[in-house]
């Protein structure tokens, strides 16, 4: 739950297209119109990219790339060069051109989104996102899809139709690429950087293992400890396993609450046929989106049709929408590797990323800040926070806190995370409740403040592929738009002391969830936290 982590997530804006954004409850409050309108922003116009029949070997002839050639490599021509030469003269550059960083959209004929920005860097990165998480895995009676997510994610990059696990590892090393695959709770993303000059190689490569998995049994049997490894790494960090508590526990057996691991009793169902059935569920290219950075959009859309040529598309279905049933609640796990007591006490934030609340609670978390006893100053620390001078400046016992917001697409969480002495418990809880009950009463200063580190925070995230990758995908997949930096800054800028007051208020009104983990000798009971929180 790291602070600038959640920071930058919260930059993305994120919705769904083509339905109805809000249920009836969410309408009816009463926001800032101006920030409305800055948050809905346009939709694009999506050029339609049709599939072309093309001869094999003339596709071959523009692959400069043998996936069963491997040898030494060519020989250095720099090897004997000392650094202080120019190995290329100044005549040789080619012209400057100018960078066009603007965004392109195309959607193929299947239905599959395309988004692409070039930065003109020597390294670009590539991720298909698909529609499919923890929070669309069924669990009832009938069906028992606990855990498919990461079982994926745990089976990425492995044998397919069309290469082995071997070869697929080894082209990877020629080239120099770098792939991964990551489960969270409303997606799953394939993503490989590597040098521009082999788009097609990776292209070809990471979509065929999303589309031709083989799920081989020796493969999966070899793999099958790797579950328990990453459910045992989950639980050993502490931010995460309060992060994923607090899930659990907010939403109890439900949507957003599914584990986003592997729990002991799942792991029979870590069969080939149970991760085909999901995929078929869920893996239809109108669920996904495919995002490039420092790519140039033509290759990227031309290299994405042919590996989608022959593929017979799965149908698509309508995903099982369920609206997360919030439950609240109180959850203490006890650790006796972990000496100090960690409590993180959150309420619901209704709406999620489909409303322009979005903006003000992430302007508001950034208000509030936090950080650790032993930071010291320099510029961006948040030293002037609310948490560093309510808090930090004047309780000893407490080491460290932070504000946090995790937002889904319809739904979230806001809240509080202090760590502090066991036998101060009960004055951490205090200090909490003392902080949620002033979170409405904001300053003009306090709120110029936030608007601009926020603002800065944003601009240097955006910087790093990987985020500015996650926000165009996480964008158009749920709201089918895309806002630049530009417009997002703007609706920082309009949010006022009457939109925090008013959501504060809103989420204050719901039922507390409250996790407390580590040392819990001097927990006190839930109905004691609730009457201290008011």
């Amino acid at each position: 739950m790291n602070a600038n982590v959640q920071k930058f997530k919260l930059v993305l804006c994120r919705n769904k297209a083509g339905k109805q954004l809000y249920s009836s409850e969410v309408l009816k409050v009463k926001r800032n119109p101006n920030l409305e309108k800055l948050y809905t922003g346009e939709k694009h116009n999506l050029a339609k990219v049709a599939f072309k029949k093309e001869k094999i070997e003339d596709i071959i002839k523009e692959v400069k790339f043998d996936y069963y050639y491997f040898n030494e490599g060519k020989k250095n021509t720099y090897k004997d060069i000392p650094l202080n030469i120019a190995v290329i003269k100044e005549s040789e550059l080619p012209p400057f051109k100018q960078v066009d960083e603007k965004l392109h959209f195309s959607v193929l004929e299947n239905d599959l989104k395309i988004i692409s920005t070039n930065k003109n860097n020597s390294v670009c990165s590539i991720g298909l996102y698909v529609k499919c998480g923890s929070r669309y895995e069924e669990i009832n009676d009938q069906v028992n899809e606990q855990g498919m997510s990461v079982m994926l994610e745990n089976m990425a990059f492995h044998s397919t139709a069309h290469l082995s696990h071997l070869r697929t590892i080894k082209s990877l090393e020629k080239i120099g690429a770098n792939v991964s695959c990551n489960a969270f709770r409303e997606h799953i993303v394939y993503t490989c950087e590597c040098l521009k000059e082999y788009l097609p190689v990776v292209t070809n490569l990471l979509i065929g293992n999303v589309l031709f998995p083989r799920f081989l049994s020796w493969e999966m049997k070899n793999n099958v400890n790797r579950l328990n490894t990453m459910r045992t790494k989950l639980f050993e960090n502490n931010e995460l396993y309060i992060t994923e508590l607090l899930h659990n526990t907010a939403w109890y057996n439900n949507t957003l609450g599914n584990k986003l691991y592997v729990c002991e009793s799942s792991v029979e169902n870590y069969t080939a046929s149970n991760l085909r059935n999901f995929m078929l569920k869920h893996f239809s290219p109108k669920n996904m989106t495919l995002v490039g950075v420092n790519v140039d959009h033509e290759e990227l859309t031309k290299w994405t049709s042919r590996a989608f040529q022959d593929y017979v598309s799965i149908p698509y279905t309508n995903q099982k929408e369920v609206t997360p049933k919030y439950t609240g609640g109180f959850v203490s796990v006890e650790d006796k590797n972990v000496k100090k007591t960690n409590i993180a006490i959150a309420y619901e934030t209704k709406g999620g990323w489909k409303t322009s609340d979005m903006i003000t609670l992430t302007v508001l978390q950034t208000l509030m800040g936090g950080g650790g006893s032993f930071s010291t100053g320099g510029p961006g620390k948040g030293m002037y926070s609310r948490l560093f001078l309510n808090v930090l400046n004047n309780y000893n016992f407490i080491e460290s806190c932070m504000a946090f917001s995790t937002q889904h697409s319809d739904t979230g969480l806001f809240g509080l995370y202090f760590t502090g002495e066991p036998a101060n418990t009960m004055d951490i809880i205090n200090a909490m409740a003392l902080e949620f009950q002033k979170m409405n009463k904001v300053t003009d200063e306090e709120l110029n403040r936030a608007k601009k580190s926020l603002k800065s925070f944003m601009w240097m995230s955006l910087e790093y592929k990987s985020i500015l990758m996650e926000d165009l995908a996480r964008q158009m997949m749920i709201l089918n738009r895309v806002l630049s930096g530009k417009q997002l800054c703007d609706a920082i800028d309009a949010v006022t002391k009457e939109d925090i007051n008013r959501i504060v208020g809103d989420f204050l009104k719901t039922k507390p969830t409250v996790v407390v983990y580590g040392n819990i000798n001097h927990s006190p009971h839930y109905d004691e936290i609730c009457k201290i929180l008011g």
